[in-house]
């Protein structure tokens, strides 16, 4: 069966079995499409904006004083509208409990901190905290690698401990020197 607005659900998703084992309603004259989840606790909708063609997906949890969603993205391609309702059918009670309770999420992430690659500075060079950042500094710009990717990990070699910057490119992991664990 082919959809209009959005395709069928992903084989083997939590929103393959919304659409079965629940509800899809999509009126043939409307822009939006709403799954209901087979126990009625949540819905899912997908609507779309033809001028701009933007996927609205929104996730709700059915039985809360308020209408609002607890779940809302914006995804501009199609296939991605779809991969992301059937991420968000299947963390439903994820994200309803984090409602409740945010602290359970992730702590606040700030853009600045994703621009710069916000990391720590090592105990070890907490006196001279321009030292580790020039030595981190050069080592994006050798790996040219953006701030916001890799991770800082330490290596032993010939018994001495030594920061690399580590990330993947494909299946391989790459890696790049920072500076010692103990600075001179």
């Amino acid at each position: 069966m082919e959809y209009r607005i959005l395709p069928a659900a992903p084989d083997g998703s939590e929103l393959q079995r919304w659409e079965t084992d629940g509800t899809r309603h999509a009126p043939s004259h409307s822009n939006v499409v709403r799954f209901v989840s087979p126990d009625e606790r949540f819905g899912l909708r997908a609507q779309v904006d033809d001028p701009v063609h933007g996927y609205l997906i929104e996730l709700f949890a059915h039985g809360r004083d308020r209408d609002e969603p607890i779940s809302r993205t914006v995804i501009d391609d199609r296939n991605l509208a779809l991969e992301v309702a059937a991420q968000m059918a299947a963390a439903a009670d994820d994200l309803d409990a984090l409602v409740d309770d945010p602290q359970l999420g992730p702590p606040t992430v700030y853009e600045e901190d994703i621009e710069r690659g916000q990391v720590d500075t090592p105990n070890e060079y907490e006196d001279d905290e321009d030292e580790w950042e020039d030595a981190l500094e050069e080592a994006y710009e050798n790996a040219e690698l953006k701030r916001s990717k890799g991770t800082l990990t330490t290596k032993t070699i010939d018994g001495r401990e030594y920061y690399y910057l580590q990330w993947r490119e494909g299946d391989k992991v790459r890696s790049q020197y920072v500076a010692p664990v103990s600075p001179a």
